[in-house]
Order: C-alpha cells, then sequence, then structure tokens
C-alpha cells in the first residue's frame, strides 16, 4: 500500500477489523481506505484469537457484543493473547452501562456506534497513537499512560483538522450502505431532516450469467444506490427479477471491491500488495508487454475473458486492443459441448438454436432434458408453466430430483453421462414403430445425402464428372427412379439405400444414423440409463406425437462424452420432425436471444492486423511447460484477465495456480478481488455495473440501456476506458481514444439495427428497445444467420419448408469432415465424430480405474442465490444460504456413518474439500452434489474446484466438471 512506503522507517500495526454486520462494517473498511491502511477481516472469535495470539501489537475494532461470549472474557483473553493490542470497542448506546469495565482496560478507545461517524476516526488517530507509543519503549516510558476514554476527551484542532475530510468522506461511505436505517440516521448527523432525500430512478439491467438480462430500476438517494426493483419492459410477459437483481446495491459497496490499482509485493496468493496509482499501472503492464513483443513476438501477450462487468460488446474492444498487438487468445472452453454440437446439427440463429422463448406456450411436449430451469433460469421457467396450464405435459429427465422435477407430469431419474444412449434407443423406437416424419427427413435434414463410403464425404457434382468448381461442389441426392440430381431437381429423394453411382458406393445419411442407432435396443439402453423399458417406449411416443419442445442446458455438457450426447438429442428431434415450427424445436437456454445486431468485425479486426492464435484454455499449462503448440514454439508471457474468475470457473484449480506461477505477468481487471485476482501480479478496478453507460442485448428481444446511476466509486475505472489507457499506453496512438458514445454509435450503425429503428441516441432516449420478435422459429423458410430485418423479426412457418442456417442450409445429424473447433494437432476419428454415438466418460464410470479407489461421482447444482461465484459474498443471500454444503444418498451417507450435517472431507488423487453434509434421497446414489458459486475462503478446508480434472474430449475440448471421481469421509 502506498502509506506503507510513505512510512518505511516506521513499523505499521496490523489493523484487524471484527464486526460480523456488513452494514456496520462497511463505513469502517471504507475509512481505512480514506486513511491508506490495509486492515484483516475475521469472522468469528476463534479465527480472532489465533490471530491475535503470539503476536505483539495490533489495533482490533471490534463489535464486542455481536458475539456470544461475555465481553469481560472476550477482553481477558485478547488482552492474555496480546497484552500490546489496543482495542477500538463498538458500543451501542445501550451497551454503554460496560463503558466503565472497558475504561479500565489499558489501550481501549471506546465508540459510540451511534455517533461513528464523529468518533471513530479521532479514535483510530488515538489508537494509531498509543500503537508507536507501546512498539517504541522509549516513548512509553516518556510519554506514559493515557486516559482511554475517548467518550469523554476533547481533540485538539490539529487532531481535528487532520481528520476532517476523512470524517466527512466517511460519513459519505455510512451513507452509502443502504437499507440500514440506523446507519442512515448516523450518517446524516445531528441535524437531520425527518422527511426523506429525494429519489432519483435510473434504468438498469441486470448483466447476470443466469441469463435472464432483467430490467432494473436503480434508486439513488444523496448520490448513493439505494436499492434495486424490477422495471417494466414494453412487453409486460418479460417482467421479472430475482434476488438477485434486488441485491445489486449490496454487491456495489460489497468490502472485495478493488478500489485501486495494486501490484503484489509477496508471493502470488499470500494477499500483500502495494497501491499504485493509474499512471504507475500503465506504465508497469505496457513496459512488460514492449518488451515480450521485442523479445518473444505477439503471441507472447495472452488474454481471456468469460463475461463478468463486461459487456460483450466492450469484450469485443479488448479483441481489437490484442489483435493489435497480434495476442494470444485464450478461449474459456466454457459450455462448449453445449454451444458446438447444436450449433453443427441446427446453426446459429438469433435465439441460439432454438425458438422464442415465448414458443414454449405452444408446445404439447416439454422435455426438459438435463437442466433445472426452476432455479437456474428462474426468470424463462413462467412460460413452461404457462404451457402446463394450457395443457402441456413436462418430463423431466435428469439423475436428481430437484425442484424443477417436482413440478414435472413425469421424472425420469437417468443415469449420469448416459444421456446419448437413451436419445439413441427413443429413435429406434421412432423408426420401427412408424414414427418417423420421413417427409421432414427428406426435404429439411440431410437424410437424402449420399454419403460416399470411400471418404465419407457427400457425392457432389464434381464426382459425376463436372468441373471442379463451386457450381459444380453442389451435393446431390437421388430419386426412387434413380435419377441424380440437386435437391432443386429432384422433390422427392429417397432417404434409404445404398447405391453404386458411377462406379461410386454410397449411402444416404439418413440409413447411416439408422446404423449407428440400431445397437441401442430399448433392452440395452434400459440397462445402461438404468430406466424401464416401458418408459423409453413412452418417452419415444410422446416426442413424436409433438409439437415437443426439447429445453435443454448445461447439465449434460459437463461430462467428457456431451457432444455426441447432444448430437443424439438433436438427431431426435430431426428424425420425429420436431423442429421449424411453433410449439417444436429447442428452447431454455439453448433458445436464448443472442442479440448479435451489433456490428462488431470492424472493431474487433483492426485493418492490417493479423490476430494471433486461439489457444484452449485447458492446454496452457501444456504449452508452458513444453513451449511448444499445434507443433510450433510459443512462449507465452503474460496474461490478462478481463472479468473473470479463472480459479473457478476453469476445472482442475491447481493447475492454474500453477499456470500463474509460469507466467512472468498476471494482470486482472476487475470489480472484486476475487479468487483470480488475489494470485495476479496487478489488479485494476473496474466500475461497477450502475457506475458507467452501457447495453445489453442479450438474453431476451429487447436492448436496454444501463445509465450512469453514481459516479465510479473509489479509483474505479470503466472497461472500456480501462482499455484506451492500455492502448494509448502502448503507443497506439488514435486507435485508442474512443468514448462510449462514439464506441456504441459505431456498433449501432448496422443493418440489423436500421432494420428495427435502433440507434445509440434513441436507445437513451427509450431506455428499453425491442429487436426481435417473439414469433421466431428456427429453421424458418427464409431466416438466415445473416443481419437484416429477416433475421431480426422472425416468420411464421409451417413444417416441411425450413431453411437452417447451417453450411448445408439443412438440419445435420451426419457431420462431413468433421473439424474441431480448435485445431490444436490432436488426432480426430472423423468415422466415429459424423454421427451421433454412445462412449464411456474420460474419468466417472465404473470401468475406469480410479473408480474402485473413488466410487462416487462429484457433480455441481447451480443455486437460485448465485450466478457463478458473482453474487457469492452478498450478505443478504449469505443469510439464507450461508457456506456451501454436499447432498449424499442415505445409502451411501449410512455405508459412511454420515448423518445430516457432518462435516465431511471430499477426496480424489487431485484434491479434496470439507464442508457440511446434506443427506437427501434427491440425489441418485452413487452420486454427490456441492451447491455451486462459493469461493475458496468459504470452504471449512480445501476447495471444490481441486477435485475436478482438465482432461478434455479432443472433438469438443470442454471443461467437463462433472466427469470427476471422489471419495466422501466423515471428519
Amino acid at each position: 500500500m502506498r502509506w506503507m512506503k510513505e512510512n518505511k522507517g516506521a513499523k505499521e500495526a496490523e489493523i484487524i477489523v471484527a464486526v460480523p454486520n456488513v452494514w456496520l462494517r462497511l463505513p469502517i473498511v471504507d475509512l481505512l481506505f480514506l486513511m491508506r491502511k490495509g486492515y484483516i477481516h475475521v469472522k468469528s472469535l476463534m479465527e480472532l484469537y489465533e490471530r491475535v495470539e503470539k503476536k505483539s501489537g495490533g489495533i482490533l475494532i471490534i463489535d464486542i457484543f455481536a458475539y456470544k461470549e461475555s465481553c469481560p472474557d472476550t477482553i481477558a483473553r485478547l488482552k492474555t493473547e496480546n497484552p500490546t493490542l489496543t482495542i477500538v470497542p463498538l458500543l451501542s448506546r445501550d451497551e454503554l452501562v460496560y463503558a466503565h469495565y472497558l475504561e479500565s482496560i489499558d489501550a481501549c478507545f471506546i465508540v459510540e456506534k451511534e455517533k461513528a461517524d464523529k468518533m471513530l476516526l479521532p479514535a483510530l488517530h488515538q489508537a494509531l497513537q498509543k500503537q508507536q507509543m507501546l512498539l517504541n519503549e522509549k516513548e512509553v516510558n516518556l510519554m506514559g499512560k493515557e486516559d482511554g476514554n475517548i467518550l469523554r476527551r476533547n481533540f485538539g484542532r490539529r487532531t481535528f483538522l487532520k481528520g476532517t475530510a476523512a470524517a466527512a468522506a466517511m460519513a459519505g461511505a455510512v451513507a452509502a450502505s443502504p437499507g440500514s436505517t440506523v446507519l442512515q440516521a448516523l450518517a446524516a448527523g445531528d441535524d437531520a431532516q425527518t422527511t426523506s432525500p429525494e429519489e432519483q430512478i435510473f434504468a438498469g439491467a441486470c448483466p447476470s450469467c443466469c441469463e435472464g438480462g432483467c430490467s432494473l430500476n436503480v434508486h439513488v438517494r444523496n448520490g448513493k444506490i439505494v436499492k434495486t426493483s424490477k422495471r417494466d419492459f414494453p412487453d409486460k410477459k418479460w417482467n421479472r427479477i430475482c434476488g438477485k437483481g434486488l441485491s445489486h446495491a449490496l454487491r456495489t459497496y460489497e468490502e472485495r471491491r478493488l478500489k485501486y490499482p495494486m501490484r503484489r509485493v509477496g508471493e502470488r496468493g499470500e494477499g500483500k500488495w502495494e497501491q499504485l496509482s493509474w499512471d504507475e499501472a500503465i506504465q508497469y503492464i505496457c513496459e512488460k508487454w514492449k518488451g515480450y513483443l521485442s523479445e518473444y513476438g505477439g503471441s507472447s501477450i495472452s488474454y481471456s475473458f468469460a463475461g463478468g462487468n463486461s459487456t460483450v460488446c466492450v469484450n469485443n474492444y479488448l479483441k481489437r486492443l490484442f489483435n493489435w498487438m497480434g495476442g494470444t487468445f485464450v478461449f474459456h472452453m466454457l459450455d462448449m459441448a453445449a454451444v458446438d454440437a447444436p450449433g453443427r446439427a441446427v446453426g446459429y440463429g438469433p435465439w441460439f438454436f432454438g425458438n422464442s422463448l415465448t414458443d414454449i406456450m405452444n408446445s404439447k411436449y416439454i422435455f426438459i432434458w438435463g437442466t433445472n430451469p426452476t432455479s437456474s433460469y428462474k426468470q424463462n421457467w413462467h412460460f413452461v408453466q404457462e404451457a402446463a396450464e394450457n395443457g402441456a405435459k413436462v418430463i423431466v429427465i435428469d439423475p436428481n430430483y430437484t425442484i424443477t422435477a417436482s413440478k414435472a407430469d413425469k421424472f425420469v431419474p437417468i443415469r449420469m453421462s448416459t444421456d446419448a444412449a437413451l436419445a439413441m434407443a427413443m429413435i429406434n423406437i421412432v423408426v420401427k414403430e412408424g414414427l418417423a416424419d420421413k417427409e421432414f427427413i427428406a426435404q429439411n435434414t440431410v437424410g437424402p445425402f449420399l454419403v460416399k463410403e470411400s471418404d465419407g464425404l457427400y457425392l457432389r457434382q464434381s464426382d459425376l464428372g463436372g468441373a471442379a468448381n463451386a457450381e459444380n461442389n453442389a451435393i446431390v441426392v437421388r430419386g426412387a427412379d434413380g435419377k441424380v440430381g440437386l435437391p432443386s431437381e429432384i422433390p422427392n429423394p429417397v432417404i434409404n439405400g445404398t447405391f453404386e453411382i458411377n462406379g461410386i458406393k454410397v449411402t444416404t445419411a439418413y440409413d447411416l444414423l439408422l446404423e449407428r442407432t440400431a445397437e441401442w435396443t430399448p433392452e440395452k439402453a434400459s440397462e445402461l440409463c438404468d430406466i424401464p423399458v416401458e418408459t423409453i417406449y413412452e418417452l419415444a411416443r410422446m416426442y413424436a406425437a409433438g409439437p415437443t419442445c426439447l429445453y435443454a442446458s448445461e447439465g449434460i455438457d459437463h461430462m467428457g462424452n456431451a457432444a455426441p450426447a447432444y448430437a443424439a438429442m438433436y438427431a431426435l428431434a430431426m428424425v420425429t420432425g420436431q423442429l421449424a415450427k411453433h410449439g417444436a424445436g429447442v428452447s431454455g437456454v439453448q433458445g436464448l436471444c443472442l442479440g448479435s445486431m451489433f456490428d462488431c468485425s470492424s472493431i474487433i479486426y483492426p485493418p492490417g492486423k493479423v490476430p494471433g492464435p486461439t489457444i484452449p484454455s485447458l492446454k496452457l499449462l501444456d504449452i508452458l511447460n513444453e513451449g511448444m503448440y499445434a507443433g510450433k514454439p510459443m512462449a507465452i508471457k503474460s496474461l490478462f484477465v478481463s472479468t473473470a474468475n479463472i480459479l473457478r470457473a476453469q476445472a482442475e484449480r491447481k493447475s492454474w495456480i500453477e499456470v500463474f506461477n509460469k507466467l512472468d505477468l498476471v494482470v486482472v481487471a476487475d470489480q472484486y478481488m476475487s479468487d483470480t485476482a488475489k494470485h495476479a501480479d496487478i489488479v485494476l478496478p473496474v466500475c461497477g455495473y450502475f457506475e458507467y453507460e452501457s447495453v445489453l442485448t442479450m438474453f431476451n428481444p429487447f436492448a436496454k440501456m444501463t445509465e450512469k446511476a453514481i459516479d465510479p466509486l473509489y479509483e474505479s475505472k470503466p472497461d472500456l476506458e480501462i482499455i484506451n489507457l492500455l492502448g494509448k499506453g502502448m503507443g497506439f496512438g488514435d486507435e485508442f481514444v474512443v468514448t462510449r458514445d462514439e464506441f456504441y454509435t459505431k456498433l449501432m450503425d448496422s443493418d440489423a439495427c436500421k432494420a428495427v429503428g435502433i440507434s445509440w441516441e434513441k436507445l437513451k432516449q427509450e431506455k428499453t428497445m425491442r429487436y426481435m420478435s417473439d414469433d421466431y422459429v428456427h429453421g424458418a423458410a427464409g431466416v438466415t444467420s445473416s443481419g437484416g430485418a429477416a433475421f431480426m423479426t422472425g416468420a411464421e412457418v409451417h413444417a416441411g419448408s425450413g431453411t437452417f442456417p447451417t453450411p448445408t442450409g439443412r438440419a445435420q445429424f451426419y457431420q462431413e469432415a468433421f473439424k474441431p473447433y480448435i485445431d490444436y494437432g490432436q488426432k480426430i476419428d472423423q468415422k466415429k465424430e459424423s454421427l451421433p454415438y454412445w462412449e464411456p466418460p474420460i474419468e466417472a464410470w465404473p470401468d475406469k480405474p480410479l473408480f474402485s479407489k473413488y466410487p462416487l461421482i462429484f457433480a455441481t447444482e447451480r443455486s437460485r442465490l448465485k450466478a457463478n461465484t458473482g453474487y457469492t459474498h452478498v450478505q443478504w443471500l449469505l443469510e439464507i444460504m450461508p457456506e456451501p454444503f454436499i447432498k449424499i444418498n442415505p445409502q451411501d451417507a449410512a455405508v459412511r456413518g454420515i448423518v445430516q450435517g457432518d462435516t465431511v472431507k471430499i477426496v480424489n488423487d487431485r484434491g479434496y474439500m470439507v464442508l457440511k453434509a446434506f443427506v437427501t434421497p434427491a440425489v441418485r446414489p452413487g452420486v454427490v452434489v456441492a451447491n455451486h458459486g462459493f469461493e475458496h475462503d468459504q470452504f471449512i478446508d480445501g476447495d471444490e474446484a481441486d477435485l475436478t480434472s482438465r482432461a478434455i474430449n479432443p472433438a469438443v475440448p470442454n471443461n467437463a466438471y462433472f466427469d470427476t471421481l471422489c471419495e466422501v469421509k466423515k471428519m
């Protein structure tokens, strides 16, 4: 810290804050910030005793009556452990009867809570002076013992003037603590008026990773955010807000906020920092980067992001900065199986892979497969409820009995990682019972395309003697009369059969799918999936009857065999014709609005600049160890992390700590001191959501303006401005001086925005504008993946007339010439990846070597109160869910002697975590489930992320968090 540098000759006393109440603690830590004082926050008396034990000196600020132990006993133990400890106890008026006792204690400076705004600052000055005396025996002998009764002391003019500015700032900090009428009264002082201050309301939007995009009112009094509330959309059926959205005021003033740039001065992760000015921080970073560029080239400077505070748009501006340098993009590999396989199958549209969310209400059957939207996506759950009220049947397929399962008409407790087998067995039944939609297969899928036996590629005109050019590269099909031609020339192509055409042996893609699924009889799938045969028949018949909506998400994604599972589920939708019509297709998180109406290309790709390589995040450690990537030398020296908590979001946390230790420079720009920021070399404070103007377009069909409601807190800066500073520091001149107005004006100067009448100026006036129709149906005729009015407004369609945004224009259950989305030199089995298949997961399966040692599968669940780790330290939400716990089935618990509430250790060869056990039959035997979203310091010991593995499926590199074996031991 800067105060450390200014007092090099003096030893600073450690300041400990033992104040459990967040509202009382906030103004205290803000005052310490203004005084440039570091502090340690302890959460319990036991932690406090351990902190002061066998130490000399220090200042303790303590809410002495917030603990069960008696005041005299607490003071006596503290003084026994540390006789030279200076104590600043906080007492309410009712507790001042103990003042006489405390006055008798040496080095004790009492502060009355109701006058804390006036008394705390001078008390701290007195405590600091006392510590200096205690640390210097000569001064103690000379100056003698002071009277510690701050309630009766008159302060001199010099002491008063020294603290006036900070005291005034503290009063503002106290007022910034929303929800506490006591502290707001304290902040108002003795002359407080009885009327409430005037309240301003600003437009906002919730950018949480729960993918709701809810509209918010941001309430401000006296320049402080005091609460958030639901704001109406133009179409009120989208109105929603949850506990997370209501807690943004607390997040704004959370004590973990990064207040100023800092540089690590101790060991990585040790928590020792020195404060820097912005100029010092930018200069330090850019000098390092310039050195790497000169010695190792642009690829040595890497960057990564995954959302957080920055909008998608501003992340594109970050890409521009690193593309200017030729930097390496460390691709986060989050949820990629859930993105890659569906994208190959049906293509990316304005609602991702599906119809608009409201189209769920047109469904007769809703298959909620591998997700728990009542907790994970509750802002959209009401669409499912309304469909159910209209007569739709809700089927939930999930290993565990969730809240969503409790609302279902049918719950199917599938065995983890066997989803592909179930989907293929359902295809088998559909075909054998004549329930396949052959017209849809022929007209809308790759079913009639002819696949060459020799190389697995489609038969094209060039194979029949045409020149090998773009026109003759067109795929051909066969009619029942043997005629071969373009699909437009063969209106009713065959979808079954093996033929020899011009000496080339070919088979229809549909027949290849049936060959692949034939082995998955209902009986075989029943044994593997642990589902009754009759249930599989029932599921297949319901799905085919339709209209059926597949509501899927990322639960399946977190296994190593996830990609072929999604491929099988989408193939089921194609074979049954449950696509490209109202009530059918895909919804849920895989039917989220992408909001791709902005023109980002010119921002991302500077003219004349060649972007650096893209590498999968879980390969970064290998690159650092080997100095090679995809067969070529690579030296990565620096990583810039933008509003992403890598140590929580990536598998195998310890491997990432090793990554950080091998890098020369790690820079984290974030709003909070996250687990990742704690391991950085430089941290840069980013503004909160409501401290600058921004736009949120994803997750629902509205562009939402977030106004600047308050000035940036402390020394934080908006994300775009930080990128400008870095660009300028690198010497890129006028390329990084854009203002927010200029940035958003340029983004919205696109055909897609113009088609729906959106501009930056108009959005600033109206705050919320619709840019997508609720009528959109994925695969609609005339709707493509390009921009423009058709893309934005959607269309009414009938089954059998769809055009999909894929390379073939059709739904694709066959993948020709499969290529991984990131090629790092891995070998791919083309034949296997061309069609859906089932294979065991990477680790979590009985046949795997570790199963005998670790017989339980470890998984996590999303909480209604969290969006990854974004809300993990919000006090209101912690009152409801204060700590992580592990769910375990009674059978598994009994074998291990575990009962409700026991402290247990979850362990495997990579790591462990210690937490409380929650015994419940809702969890499938053989599986344990932790409530996700806590950070390292919130576990009793160990860490959830230490258990997971960075092993990946090379075809679709992805974080497979649930592909993890473990054992549970009673502590």
